[in-house]
């Protein structure tokens, strides 16, 4: 067993390492080290002149150990065979034989406790809580605590820059608060980030981060998508901008060939002439001042032009019919007066 202290400019503490091993025809077999305390460096056994050495690749501003040592076998458990045992400021000799590195190697048995942590038998870690309730169970009440990181930031804190997995830590009651996400962090501020948001006793949302962490994109818990704003209304998504596609298919129910069935009564042109007159518009179709208000439907706008274009097409067939009857009229005519 090695014992003893290391004091690195503020960064030391104790050092607990212990070493087995057992030795058949010099050479080492089930070597392994383990650490109580704050240090873990290279170790290395090897067979100097007929004697063990330790060495530990490991050198600090101040480093101070004792050594404790036993034998299984009581033939060789006596003073005489731990005598000439020295600390030296030195690699292995050149002449070392069967030189080992030794893996660490710990086991934990039962529960083991910690301050407010504990690791139990049934493989669940508690974390600031000593009832774990999960595998990983990070117990916090604090109002708007970082609880957990997942992720390096440069300052080693929640307040610096840098991308981490978040979990905040709320009271049972409050709402509609970030509660998990991936967060990036510039300046110290929030920049971007993905955030699940715990929402009343029902629901809760997931929104999305930029730039100096304005919300852009809200999905909310009845599958409303919403980017620019944060309510969607009675749409399934609402944007507040421009929409720029290469195709879009709208799926709509009921298309505009009725106005080719044989029972469709094709307004009269004097009475849409009237309607043109009155209100300023053409019949079916919505009026500006409800376009601006209540916006415009696409599917049922494409609907109501195709009607249009549809009646437009049965009055040319009909003018066409009045014009091509004109011109036989004409040609009749024109045949008695010659005939004269």
């Amino acid at each position: 067993m090695i014992e003893g202290f290391d004091y690195n400019y503020g960064k030391g503490g104790p050092v607990d390492l212990k070493l087995t091993w057992y030795v058949i025809s010099d050479n080492f077999y089930s070597a392994f080290v383990s650490s109580g305390g704050v240090l873990a460096p290279p170790v290395t056994i090897a067979n100097e002149n007929g004697k063990v050495s330790i060495f530990l690749n490991y050198k600090s501003y101040y480093l101070r150990f004792h050594i404790r040592a036993f034998a299984k076998s009581l033939s060789k458990d006596s003073a005489a065979y731990y005598t000439g045992w020295s600390v030296v400021d030195s690699t292995l000799i050149p002449e070392a034989t069967v030189v080992t590195s030794v893996p660490y190697k710990n086991a934990f048995a039962g529960t083991i406790s910690m301050v407010d942590s504990t690791l139990t038998t049934g493989a669940k870690l508690g974390i600031n809580t000593t009832t774990p309730r999960a595998p990983l169970d990070v117990a916090n009440t604090n109002t708007d605590t970082v609880t957990s990181i997942l992720g390096r930031l440069p300052d080693g804190n929640s307040s610096g820059d840098g991308t981490f997995l978040g979990v905040k830590a709320y009271k049972a009651n409050t709402y509609n608060i970030p509660m998990f996400g991936l967060i990036s962090k510039y300046g110290g501020s929030l920049n971007c980030g993905v955030i699940f948001n715990r929402g009343q006793i029902t629901g809760g949302y997931l929104t999305f981060l930029t730039n100096n962490g304005t919300e852009k994109m809200r999905l909310d818990s009845g599958g409303n998508l919403m980017i620019g704003v944060k309510t969607a209304g009675a749409f399934k998504l609402a944007v507040a901008g421009t929409i720029g596609a290469k195709k879009l298919t709208i799926t709509q129910a009921g298309w505009a060939d009725y106005v080719f069935q044989p029972d469709y009564k094709l307004p009269a042109l004097a009475a849409v002439e009237e309607h043109i007159h009155t209100n300023h518009k053409l019949p079916d179709i919505p009026s500006a001042q409800e376009i601006e208000t209540k916006g415009l439907d696409v599917a049922e706008m494409q609907k109501l032009q195709m009607q249009k274009i549809e009646e437009l097409t049965l009055y040319l067939i009909e003018e066409h019919k009045a014009n091509v009857k004109l011109q036989q009229e004409v040609a009749e005519l024109k045949a008695r007066l010659d005939r004269k």
